[in-house]
Parts: C-alpha cells; sequence; structure tokens
C-alpha cells in the first residue's frame, strides 16, 4: 500500500513538471515582418537563463530570397525552421531583405529551457 502512494506520488510530480515545462509562454514569442523589402532587427526577451538553442520558424510569402539570422531562404512560398545556437535570454534575430522587394513573413521564435 505504501509502495502504491509513492509511485502515485512520483506519476503526479512528473506530471506537474511536464505542465509546467510544456506551458511556459515566457520563451517564446512571434514577430510579422509586414514589408520584406526592409532590413529589420527583432528582439525579445525570455526568462530563459540557462539557453543553448534557439528554433525559428518562419512562414510567408516573399518576390525573391531573403537572410533571416543569417542564413539565406529562397523567396516564393516559405515555411521554414530553423534552429541555431543560442546562450542569451535576450533574443536579437537580424532580417535582411537581400533581394526581396515585396511580401510579408511571420517569425515564431522559441528558447527551451535545458533540463
Amino acid at each position: 500500500m505504501f509502495c502504491n502512494k509513492v509511485i502515485f506520488a512520483l506519476v503526479l510530480t512528473a506530471i506537474q513538471t511536464a505542465i509546467f515545462v510544456s506551458c511556459n509562454t515566457q520563451n517564446r514569442g512571434e514577430w510579422e515582418v509586414s514589408d520584406a523589402s526592409r532590413d529589420t532587427m527583432l528582439n525579445a526577451e525570455t526568462n530563459v537563463s540557462d539557453a543553448t538553442t534557439m528554433i525559428l520558424k518562419i512562414e510567408g510569402h516573399t518576390d525573391d530570397s531573403v537572410k533571416v539570422h543569417g542564413m539565406t531562404i529562397a523567396g516564393g512560398n516559405i515555411n521554414k525552421e530553423l534552429k541555431v545556437d543560442w546562450y542569451n535570454s535576450k533574443v536579437s534575430v537580424q532580417f535582411e531583405a537581400y533581394r526581396a522587394k515585396q511580401g510579408s513573413l511571420k517569425i515564431k521564435f522559441y528558447v527551451p529551457a535545458s533540463l
């Protein structure tokens, strides 16, 4: 009987931890680049103190190539995910129009906490 209570407590703690970690919205966000012809520095702050990775999800359409965080992305319909090294709670992503003259993008970021 005691063993069942201990197992139940451990399972409950694991579930609560998983919910707490997955519901942390301070480490994710979204920017909208409505004019893809202009270079823009995108900034945000997270509460992750031990960051090692940043995940960028880029969606939208541009008439030609753009650069996001220094990486060239071909124009047209864009649906791309980038995983980059990141070691700061402050997020900075450089958007460069590169060859694009028109278009718009949504750039979502996620900085997972190290476990």
